[in-house]
């Protein structure tokens, strides 16, 4: 029975792999949700590893391309979304380091302006809204927003 229970946890270990990347953390806790023990668990996780098939910081690159195409977002907001995967600080760390945030914040100021409508002044208010509200900090905010409206002004008093 127990061997059993190791082999259907590494099997649905490997089902949810087969749909997505997963983080460790990730897999361990789906697995107990469907209720196999923490030692078929821990089993399953082991010969995932000695397979190759569970890599975090693969996992967490990959959840960054994927994150920084659909709906660009700034360190903030990445850093929560990355923890809620259950990776660890320092793989988090590597991930956002290993992205230009410049260069994010302005893809996502490129797309919004696409739709913004109104003055000028108006316009830039809600664009600056809006990449706060995707976790970008204030001087990437400032540079961006220079950068895609081509407004040179002092924004200073705009934070």
């Amino acid at each position: 029975m127990d061997e059993q229970k190791k082999s259907s946890a590494l099997d649905q270990a490997i089902r949810l792999l087969s749909g997505r990347a997963h983080g460790r953390a990730e897999l361990e806790a789906k697995l107990k949700k469907r209720g196999f023990d923490p030692e078929s668990i821990a089993k399953a996780l082991e010969r995932l590893d000695q397979l190759g098939l569970t890599d975090d910081r693969a996992f967490a690159q990959s959840c960054m391309t994927g994150m920084a195409r659909r709906r660009p977002e700034g360190k903030l907001k990445t850093r929560a979304r990355l923890k809620q995967k259950g990776l660890p600080d320092e793989i988090i760390d590597e991930a956002i380091t290993s992205v230009n945030q410049a260069a994010l914040c302005r893809s996502a100021a490129e797309k919004k302006m696409r739709i913004l409508s109104g003055p000028p002044e108006q316009q830039k208010k809600k664009l600056i809204t809006f990449l706060k509200n995707r976790g970008f900090d204030w001087e990437t905010i400032r540079e961006t927003v220079k950068l895609v409206t081509g407004d040179e002004d002092e924004m200073e008093g705009m934070n």
